[in-house]
This record gives C-alpha cells, sequence and structure tokens, in this order.
C-alpha cells in the first residue's frame, strides 16, 4: 500500500513538472510553444473547407468569389516585442489567408478554381450583297458591239440600203459588201408529170444503186438531181457514168446560176439601235448575228 501511494506521489510530481531539475519532463500534448510562434492568429478566414467526394464531380458552377476583408493588425512597437531573427521576411506584410494551424496534422484545403472570363468573340458584320451595291450604282450603258446578216439577195441589199440612209444615228455605222453564190450544175431527171411518177422512177434509182435527191427549185420540180457539181464539165461526166449504168432520159442542167449576195455589218452600234433595225423587218429571215 505504501508502495502505491509513493508511485501515484510520484506520478503527480512527474506530470506537474516538479521533477524538471532532475531531468524529467512530461509530455505536453497541447505545444504551448508552436502557440507561442503563431502571428496573428486571429486573422485566420477559413474558405472552403475540405468536402468528402462520393461519385462523380459535378463541373464546377462560376460563382462570385468575396473577398472578406480583415482589419489590419497593428504591428507592435520594437521596443515592446521585437520580431525574433528567424521571422520570415513575410511577416512585415499585411497578413493573409492561410491554412488553419491545429495540434494534428488537418486535411489541406480544396483549391478554389475560378474560372477563366469568357470573352465572346467579336461579330464581324457580313459583307453586304453584290446586289445591293450594284442597284446603289446607276446603270451604264452597254458598249458598242459588232452584228452581221449575211445572205441577203438584191433586192434586200436595195431595201436595206434605203433604210439605213434614212435612219437617225446610223451615218458611218454600217455597210453592205458583196459576195458571189457561185454557180451549181445537176445531172437532172425531170420534171415528171406528177408525184407518183416521180416515186416510181425513185424506186428503180434505189434498185439501181444510184444515188439522188428530190428537186427544191420551183422551176424544176418535180424533178430529181444524180449529182450537184460546180462546173458543167463535172457534171458531163458523171451524165455518162450513170448513162453507161442504164439510167436513161437524165441530162445535165445549171440549177442554179452565180448569184450575188451581201452581208450587212454594224460596227458600234448600240443594243438600241440594234432592235430598232430588226423592228422595221427589212432583214426578214436574216437575222442578225455577232460579227466572227
Amino acid at each position: 500500500m505504501l508502495l502505491l501511494v509513493l508511485a501515484n506521489l510520484a506520478y503527480w510530481a512527474y506530470t506537474r513538472g516538479h521533477l524538471e531539475a532532475v531531468g524529467l519532463v512530461p509530455f505536453d500534448p497541447r505545444e504551448p510553444h508552436r502557440l507561442a510562434a503563431q502571428v496573428a492568429p486571429e486573422a485566420l478566414v477559413v474558405l472552403n473547407p475540405a468536402r468528402p467526394v462520393s461519385g462523380p464531380v459535378p463541373a464546377p458552377v462560376p460563382e462570385p468569389v468575396t473577398e472578406s476583408v480583415t482589419e489590419p493588425v497593428p504591428e507592435p512597437a520594437p521596443e515592446a516585442t521585437p520580431m525574433p531573427a528567424s521571422a520570415p521576411a513575410e511577416a512585415l506584410a499585411p497578413p493573409a489567408p492561410a491554412m488553419p494551424t491545429a495540434p494534428a496534422a488537418a486535411p489541406e484545403s480544396a483549391p478554389v478554381e475560378v474560372p477563366a472570363p469568357v470573352v465572346a468573340a467579336p461579330k464581324v458584320a457580313a459583307p453586304a450583297p453584290a446586289t445591293s451595291a450594284a442597284a446603289a450604282l446607276p446603270a451604264r450603258p452597254v458598249p458598242p458591239t459588232c452584228w452581221q446578216a449575211t445572205g441577203l439577195t438584191k433586192p434586200q441589199e436595195i431595201l436595206v440600203r434605203a433604210a439605213l440612209d434614212h435612219m437617225d444615228g446610223m451615218a458611218g455605222l454600217w455597210r453592205l459588201t458583196e459576195g458571189v453564190l457561185p454557180a451549181r450544175w445537176i445531172v437532172y431527171l425531170g420534171p415528171f408529170p406528177n408525184e407518183a411518177a416521180m416515186q416510181q422512177r425513185r424506186a428503180e434509182l434505189r434498185q439501181a444503186n444510184v444515188e439522188h435527191r428530190a428537186i427544191t427549185t420551183p422551176s424544176l420540180t418535180p424533178g430529181l438531181a444524180l449529182g450537184t457539181f460546180s462546173t458543167q464539165q463535172a457534171a458531163e461526166r458523171t451524165l455518162a457514168t450513170v448513162t453507161r449504168q442504164g439510167v436513161s432520159g437524165a441530162r445535165v442542167m445549171q440549177e442554179r446560176p452565180d448569184t450575188p449576195l451581201y452581208t450587212l455589218t454594224l460596227e458600234g452600234v448600240t443594243d438600241a439601235q440594234r432592235r430598232r433595225i430588226e423592228a422595221t423587218g427589212i432583214l426578214r429571215d436574216r437575222p442578225l448575228q455577232r460579227c466572227p
């Protein structure tokens, strides 16, 4: 019993620090030296405590960040509380939010992610349609062009010349040039008394393998041409050939003599002048075409 009482007295003296003189220092879980080294602990503000993560983490939602306003702590006078030599240089600056200091190591707070500001792309004005710009401009006259009407006969040439000589604004813008359509010769069968007789003769020619065509010249219809030639001599040679093939009644005839033809050329006329010429009807079945 006495030993138990002495042991309790010794443990009580040890825990109360009465045995420090003999080197027996008790363990102090409070760590008062850490508390003494703190700098302005009252300025500490916890912004975001750690949260347990369970399941998928949702995307962060941008929230306005509110800065806490902390009144500055007046610096102590040098004479009252001298700054320890080991104190960091940052202690001279105003206190900033820091992680809490506890006796046991606490988990670090999750960092606050501040989303970057979204900058909208500048809107570029769409270019105005080309039609609006074209409509704003005054209409320009179409540049003059060159037109021709070919194959005019002698009666047409006389009519065109008389009309253009008296048309306002056409002086020096037109000219008529003459050409010659050469004569044409044929080996001719006909004229037949009627269409049925001509068709019967065509059947005979097809059976003999003799080429032929129907004549469209009014003075020679109804009739057949067994060949078309630019000279009389060539037609005579073909006549001799078809005669030897058993074709009778054929002869050489001139289907068309040398025929003068005229070409009207309009140079430097506008579309309005061209339409005015066409409206007169002097060209008939010979329409104006662009110059080659």
